[in-house]
């Protein structure tokens, strides 16, 4: 099996405000943004939100980014202390590198090691510590399950109601690859036409940064300014300025950027005064969060001879599950010493809400049954990512719900010029940071 034509696919992959007391409440103002008067605020600094603050003020606009965490990036972000080496605990990959934004830049700033993924020694599959004869048969079902949701692309409709070889040993295998570890989400949680839809977006080659792909973000907009640790509770659009109410206070502008995830946004945790439409509404629950968790290790030895950038798919044990309850499994990303373990899907959001310790230890369990108990003497350390219990995010990317398509395009509609909506989920190359990057942009384009 070629493993560039599996990576065509798999390349999508891809608060602290101090407070005051009642009475200081009650006998001091409250603080506002009101002196800096913006015309456009942006609510998130990911990759939309910073592409669309950039864009707005290189115009000439006065905006205002403000972002709930404490960092920029949204789910971009590289860590330099857990390891001591760069660990990007979300987004990974530079998908579509001949014309992603980040790659581009990292190329022109000596600061950033760039290389192309080699896609002909990324696939693996291990039975023990020995390549199996079933590796056939593994691609075997993948290659079926890929051609019948083609064949239904036109068809809003869960793959599980047509895939094949359900009953087969590696079913689980190639949905878990197909499935949680692709799309986030199992067989029966998205649609075969937002999977194969063309939304005009240049497929290429898949690129890694050594320095970490959330470094990339972070020193692309390290001029941008942005209010950190600033919540939005709800957006008033009934007048004629939209009035944003924050636990900072209150900020009027012209028009608003959302860029915020749909797991936020489906969450209620901004209201809207008026409510939206109900198509808006639902747009939010239809083109729904995937759940995709990253559970790291470093190992003193294990994995030492390995070529970087090296995938290992195993039998999954838990046979025609729902829910595959196995995991991705990338070695020595970005050329790093790390093992990175990802579960996804329904079984990977249960792992998350189950917690730190109950992650790790299955995700060590697993290697175990590769490699052999003795691995566990070799760990140096490792670390749980879990994005589907981070209130910002509630999950890692979107996609369509079964008979959810329609819904792509309603998410991306602005409300009376003046809530504009942007990022990965509204975005053409959906899911990913790149994608993200140019929906900003776009609506503020728009904008001006």
């Amino acid at each position: 099996m070629d493993g560039w034509q599996i990576m065509k696919k798999i390349n999508r992959r891809k608060f602290i405000i101090s407070s005051i007391s009642g009475l200081a409440l009650a006998t001091l103002p409250r603080f506002t943004f009101a002196s800096s008067n913006p015309e456009v605020v942006v609510i998130g600094a990911g990759a939309a939100g910073l592409s669309a603050t950039k864009t707005l003020a290189e115009a000439g606009k006065n905006v205002l980014c403000i972002e709930a965490s404490n960092k920029i990036g949204g789910r971009a972000i590289t860590d330099n202390e857990i390891f001591k080496e760069p660990y990007d605990l979300g987004a990974l990959w530079l998908e579509n590198g001949e014309t992603n934004p980040f790659k581009i830049y990292g190329e022109q700033n000596n600061n950033f090691n760039l290389y192309k993924e080699r896609s002909e020694e990324m696939y693996a599959v291990y039975n023990g510590d020995k390549r199996t004869s079933q590796e056939d048969e593994l691609w075997k079902i993948y290659d079926g399950a890929e051609a019948e949701i083609a064949i239904n692309a036109n068809k809003d409709i869960a793959p599980i109601d047509v895939v094949p070889n359900q009953d087969q040993r590696w079913f689980d295998t190639a949905h878990m690859i197909m499935g949680p570890w692709e799309m986030g989400k199992d067989f029966s949680n998205y649609s075969c036409k937002d999977y194969m839809y063309d939304y005009g977006v240049q497929e290429g080659n898949s690129w890694h940064c050594k320095e970490g792909f959330g470094s990339l973000v972070k020193s692309m907009f390290e001029n941008i300014k942005v209010d950190l640790n600033t919540k939005v509770s709800s957006i008033d659009w009934s007048g004629q300025n939209v009035l944003i109410e924050t636990n900072k206070g209150q900020i009027k502008a012209n028009k608003c950027i959302v860029t915020v995830s749909t797991g936020v946004l489906s969450s209620g945790q901004i209201k809207f005064t008026p409510n939206l439409n109900i198509d808006k509404q639902e747009s939010f629950s239809k083109i729904s969060m995937g759940h995709y968790n990253r559970i790291a290790f470093k190992f003193k030895r294990l994995f030492k001879k390995k070529a970087k950038d090296n995938y290992l798919y195993y039998k999954i044990d838990s046979q025609n599950a729902k829910s595959p309850e196995g995991m991705g499994i990338t070695i020595k990303p970005s050329d790093s010493n790390l093992c990175l373990c990802d579960p996804g899907g329904d079984f990977g959001k249960d792992l998350a809400k189950a917690g730190e310790k109950t992650a790790i230890d299955f995700a060590l369990n697993e290697l175990k049954k590769i490699f052999g108990n003795k691995i566990e003497k070799d760990l140096i350390a490792s670390h749980f990512a879990n994005w589907s219990i981070n209130e910002n995010f509630l999950g890692a990317w979107a996609s369509a719900e079964p008979g959810g398509f329609k819904y792509r395009e309603i998410l991306r509609q602005s409300i009376e010029d003046k809530i504009y909506f942007a990022g990965e989920a509204c975005a053409e190359d959906w899911g990913t940071v790149a994608g993200a990057y140019e929906s900003g942009k776009k609506v503020a384009r728009e904008i001006i």
